[in-house]
This record gives structure tokens, C-alpha cells and sequence, in this order.
């Protein structure tokens, strides 16, 4: 009996090794499970530097823009939920030898300059499904929001937004790939091969990191230019009760060379957008018969700004949603009316 209370913690510390083996190449079954009624506010940022140089000295431009978000799931069908994607607020700071731009949306005597097109996808809604492995369909988005991407593919666009996840299990440290088409401006399409690597699992979120690698042969060059590289990798934090991310950042880098030498770095980061105190203090002194929902964007309209129409008071949640309305004319002001009563 004495030698086996020596032998068992011993054989126990050459089983630990063994043990912690078998736990890493666990295969997980990496599945999105949606919860109806999951609201998610979030911005995402983006941190852009292009230095191009076109003979005596460089050009410089720097942009900052923030994109304010709020996600829904608004119903769940088996392995599929409905998602409701609204741009609450924009912010761009661009600076450059030529132009300067410092846009808020929610400053209705701020000016977009150049950036008008960004100022206009302020109140838009994006509808789509979204399986639980990661495949979006049916994504619904108004004319405004494809007008203001100035030839862009959003549905495209929304489809890289969202991470695909592998049809098979997966164990800590594995990876799996993913095929892209990513647009290039005049360009032309990218064929682009993003790999994740999962990273942690637990029942609210997989962490994986990424690393995106494109093919430039089929690009369209302008005579005399030549794409050097493209690379970007960084990590995503998944939120598995709506299928979108947590946090998330990349860093991008792409360089020409020929004529025009150019250099762009770009980070992009998404996190939970930053509690609004201002607005909850005003949804504690707000009387019961406030406005509660904006007619113009079906954003939380407590404790701004109202106006009187056609017997009834309406709310806007920002001074820019108010001045939109400001210019309606009364047609379009009853229409906007009839949309917010019929809860679209």
C-alpha cells in the first residue's frame, strides 16, 4: 500500500503531459447559436496613411473614420437568424495637401466635404440571414446606401464582412481557408485566400486569428505601375449569439511601384461602441409620452430632439436626422411617419 501512494501522484505527473494533449487537439464544431433579440452596438474604425510620391517630394494623406453600428437579431429560424444592421453615426477626419474634412454626423452644422456620399448611409438599414456556419443570404439594403458606395458592391462587401466558419471540427491551433473575391477600384477583382487559425473556445465566442493573401495576376495595372504587395493579418473575437464580430482588428499594406511609387497602411479595428451617458440620463427624465423611436432612422430617439407634425409630436435621436426631416416636404414627412407606425 505504501508504494502505491508513492506510484499514483507519480504516474499521475507522467500522465499530465498526456493529458494536456488530448485536450488541445480536441475537435470543436465551430457553430454560431444565435439568441432572438440580441442587440449589439459597435464601431468600427478605420486608420488609413497613403504616401505616394510623384516626384520632388511626397503627398501625404491621412484618414480617420469611425462608423458607429447597432446589430439585431431580430428572429431565428432553425439554423438561421435574421439580422438587422443600422449606421447609427459617422466621424471622418481627412487631411491631405488639397482637401481637409472633419465630418459628425451627429453635428448637423458639420460639413462632409468630398465625403458627402458617407453622410447619406447615416439612418440606412441592411437586412440579411445568416446561417450559423456563416453564410449570408438575402441581404436587403435601400438604393440611398448603394448610391452613397459610389460603385461598391456592399452585398459583396457584407459577405467578406462575415467569417466563415469551417464545415468540419476543428482543434486548437488548426486552420481552415477561406476564398475571396475582393474588389480593387479600377482594377479590377482580387482573388484573395483568407486563413483563419482557431485560437480559444468557449460558449459566447471563438477567438481566431487571421491572415489574408492575394493573388494580383489578374489586376489591371495603369501602364508603367506595378502592384508590389498586398498582405494584412490580425485576430477576431466572434460573438457566437449573432454570428458578428466582437472585437476585431487588421493591418493592412499595400505598395505600388512604377511611376507613381505609393505606400497605404490601414487598421481596421471593430469594438463595442462607448456607453452614451448623455442618453441614458435622458431616459430617466423623459416624460411617458416622449417620442421613443426615430422617425427618421428607427434609432432610440430618448431625449432628442422633436418636432411638432400634423397633430403629433415626432423624435429623431441626432440634430442631423432632425435636419433631414426639416427638409422633407409634408409627403415625404407622412411616409416616414407610416413607416415608423407600421414598425418596419
Amino acid at each position: 500500500m505504501k508504494n502505491l501512494c508513492y506510484a499514483l501522484p507519480l504516474a499521475l505527473a507522467l500522465a499530465a503531459p498526456v493529458l494536456a494533449q488530448d485536450q488541445d487537439t480536441k475537435k470543436h464544431l465551430l457553430r454560431f447559436a444565435f439568441q432572438p433579440g440580441t442587440v449589439t452596438d459597435q464601431v468600427m474604425a478605420q486608420d488609413m496613411k497613403m504616401t505616394m510620391n510623384m516626384g520632388a517630394e511626397d503627398m501625404v494623406t491621412t484618414m480617420k473614420m469611425q462608423m458607429f453600428q447597432r446589430y439585431t437579431v431580430k428572429a431565428v429560424n432553425g439554423d438561421t437568424a435574421d439580422i438587422e444592421q443600422v449606421i447609427t453615426r459617422v466621424k471622418a477626419v481627412m487631411d491631405n495637401p488639397m482637401m481637409k474634412v472633419d465630418f459628425d454626423s451627429a453635428d448637423e452644422d458639420s460639413d462632409p466635404g468630398m465625403l458627402e456620399g458617407v453622410a447619406d448611409i447615416v439612418g440606412q438599414k441592411i437586412q440579411l440571414k445568416l446561417s450559423n456556419t456563416g453564410k449570408a443570404s438575402d441581404i436587403k439594403m435601400p438604393e440611398e446606401l448603394t448610391s452613397a458606395a459610389g460603385g461598391v458592391d456592399m452585398e459583396q462587401m457584407m459577405q467578406q464582412a462575415i467569417t466563415a466558419l469551417p464545415a468540419e471540427p476543428v482543434a486548437i491551433g488548426e486552420t481552415w481557408t477561406v476564398d475571396q473575391s475582393m474588389p480593387m477600384g479600377q482594377m479590377g477583382d482580387a482573388d484573395a485566400k483568407v486563413t483563419y487559425k482557431l485560437i480559444s473556445v468557449d460558449d459566447t465566442q471563438y477567438v481566431l486569428e487571421q491572415k489574408m493573401n492575394m493573388n494580383l495576376e489578374k489586376l489591371q495595372m495603369p501602364p508603367g505601375m506595378e502592384l508590389d504587395k498586398v498582405s494584412a493579418s490580425g485576430n477576431i473575437v466572434l460573438n457566437r449569439a449573432n454570428g458578428l464580430p466582437k472585437s476585431m482588428n487588421l493591418d493592412m499594406k499595400m505598395s505600388m511601384v512604377g511611376q507613381i511609387a505609393m505606400v497605404m497602411d490601414m487598421k481596421l479595428s471593430m469594438k463595442p461602441a462607448p456607453k452614451d451617458t448623455a442618453k441614458d440620463t435622458a431616459k430617466d427624465t423623459a416624460g411617458a409620452g416622449a417620442p421613443k423611436v426615430c422617425v427618421i432612422s428607427g434609432e432610440d430617439a430618448t431625449g432628442g430632439p422633436t418636432a411638432a407634425f400634423d397633430g403629433r409630436t415626432v423624435g429623431f435621436c441626432c440634430k442631423r436626422c432632425k435636419a433631414k426631416w426639416d427638409k422633407m416636404d409634408d409627403d415625404a414627412r407622412k411616409k416616414a411617419i407610416a413607416k415608423l407606425d407600421a414598425g418596419k
